[in-house]
């Protein structure tokens, strides 16, 4: 099965059955389909072949579901990049994935794309809402067209969907996902969640599309018939406004999303979350605390997930009833990421990767039919992050004897904040073009809102000062705003080890102290 063909279904059966809506646009699931055969089909014009990358750039939007369809249905792979990167950052992706098309799904972010371009080795032509565009998006979109019939040239192995994350040397990894992939995630959430996906769902879509958590959960929503809502970006207020007026039934947030929510949002006791069923969190634990207080304010059933884009999205969740139990007086089940999703496998490895006993820590590796095809034309990282089928996760954990998976730390340096991944390296290349670095060395650390913040940390010449401000300063058109570190220590030396390798483990001690899950 591909992408398209379980939308193309409800279309024939429930053609008037919302599937997509915001605050501009409501297709119902003809329309979506219709459309996806429109930028099919303009995208054939343009030349376009099978497994050619197409880029998508911009805030949540209807239009980049039908960009993902109308891909699909001529075996071109949708590159969706995350707007928030600076222009350089942004012309390495888009260079890396050989994007030659590029959509713009809306105009606000016409300056960064514009600084893009120039700066890009290779040429862009731009189908977007920019008078420099071959044709505006909505023109092309709501053109009438044949509907394009496959001709046996794609099948569900083919590469769908490429999603960049932070790479281990300063530079993003394309993870390439295949159409079996990402349907074989959608059929594990189906069964993990207890037929919690149909028609009836009403499922509100937050997250931005450039990351699995938003792409994966409004695509699940969309394959099983779902009415989608997609907000542009997260407004807490918002959120709350639409889960009442639109009757919302299921949706997917950061803790740092439900934290907004529960402390800044005026009088929010006072609005009807009724209809609100499931909430699944993920990226970073929650709090008994704050756990609690969601609990009270929206009396719905939590599942927290984890995964990552290497594995489609989640592969290990802790379920309603886990989080029932956790209050009811089991409050350690809190930091265990729960247990497989049905169809995926588990085991702990030490460093020479032999497989470790109950309770024993080592690193967590995955496997099952959502495993990332490749990192795109990186042969080293592909081989080193997948070993006979398993996906190496650089997380250190456990497995308990009912099957409980704790994340313990991280065995990669990669820190995530508020939701988004951030390899220090990257950021540490940047700060070291500081007047008076001599070394720096960027760390996690924790964070009650964002699960963890970045911290650097500079040796620096004689004379020479530093703090926050100076270093976002620096930054600022370097570096997307979520890479940036807003806490600075300076001191004498970097602590190293006998080979010359500075010792994170040593810097990150005195923040992690008495806290048993170092990771988000």
């Amino acid at each position: 099965m591909l992408l398209h063909q379980p939308i193309d279904y409800h279309a024939e059966r429930r053609p008037t059955h919302a599937a997509l809506n915001g605050h501009d646009f409501e297709w119902d699931y003809r329309t979506l389909v219709d459309r996806s055969h429109t930028i099919a089909r303009l995208l054939l014009d343009a030349g376009v072949k099978k497994e050619d990358r197409i880029g998508v750039l911009g805030l949540n939007s209807a239009a980049y579901f039908a960009i993902l369809l109308g891909a699909s249905r001529i075996g071109a792979v949708t590159v969706s990049v995350n707007f928030r990167l600076a222009p350089a950052e942004l012309a390495f992706v888009l260079d890396d994935a050989q994007v030659d098309i590029l959509f713009v799904t809306d105009d606000s972010i016409d300056a960064t794309i514009t600084q893009t371009i120039a700066i890009r080795e290779l040429p862009t032509r731009l189908i977007a809402n920019r008078s420099d565009a071959f044709l505006t998006l909505y023109t092309a979109i709501n053109q009438e067209v044949e509907p394009h019939r496959e001709i046996g040239q794609v099948d569900e192995h083919s590469p769908a969907l490429q999603l960049y994350t932070s790479g281990t040397t300063g530079k993003p990894k394309g993870a390439v996902l295949s159409h079996r992939n990402i349907l074989s995630l959608t059929q594990m959430m189906g069964i993990a969640n207890h037929g919690a996906y149909n028609a009836d769902t009403i499922n509100l879509v937050v997250a931005p599309l450039f990351h699995i958590g938003g792409t994966g959960v409004a695509y699940i929503g969309l394959a099983y018939g779902a009415h989608n809502i997609l907000h542009e970006a997260f407004d807490p207020l918002r959120v709350v406004e639409t889960i009442q007026a639109q009757s919302v039934t299921s949706m997917f947030m950061v803790p740092a999303m439900i934290q907004a929510i529960v402390k800044l949002v005026p009088n929010v006791r006072d609005y009807d979350f009724s209809s609100l069923e499931n909430i699944a969190y993920g990226a970073s634990p929650i709090s008994a605390t704050l756990l609690e207080e969601a609990l009270e304010v929206f009396d719905s059933r939590f599942s927290q997930v984890y995964g990552m884009t290497e594995t489609s999205g989640t592969v290990i969740a802790l379920s309603p009833e886990d989080h029932e139990k956790a209050i009811a007086g089991a409050p350690h089940l809190l930091t265990s990421c729960g247990k497989a999703c049905p169809g995926n496998e588990v085991k702990i490895v030490d460093a020479q990767g032999n497989e470790l006993g109950p309770n024993q820590t080592g690193e967590i590796c995955l496997r099952s039919a959502s495993n990332m095809l490749e990192y795109f034309n990186r042969p080293q990282a592909t081989a080193e992050t997948l070993i006979d089928g398993w996906v190496m996760t650089g997380d250190a954990g456990t497995i308990d004897e009912e099957g409980y998976i704790y994340l313990r730390d991280r065995l990669k340096d990669m820190v995530v904040t508020g939701g988004e991944n951030v390899y220090p390296v990257e950021v540490e290349n940047v700060l070291s073009g500081i007047p008076g670095v001599i070394e720096v060395a960027v760390i996690g650390i924790p964070d009650d809102t964002y699960g963890e913040a970045l911290l650097a940390i500079f040796a620096l010449q004689p004379d020479h000062m530093i703090d926050a401000d100076d270093v976002v300063a620096f930054c600022r058109d370097k570096l997307a705003g979520f890479k940036i570190p807003r806490r600075v220590e300076c001191i004498a030396a970097l602590p190293r080890n006998p080979s010359g390798k500075i010792l994170k483990t040593t810097l990150r001690e005195p923040y992690w102290q008495g806290i048993e899950r170092r990771i988000s």
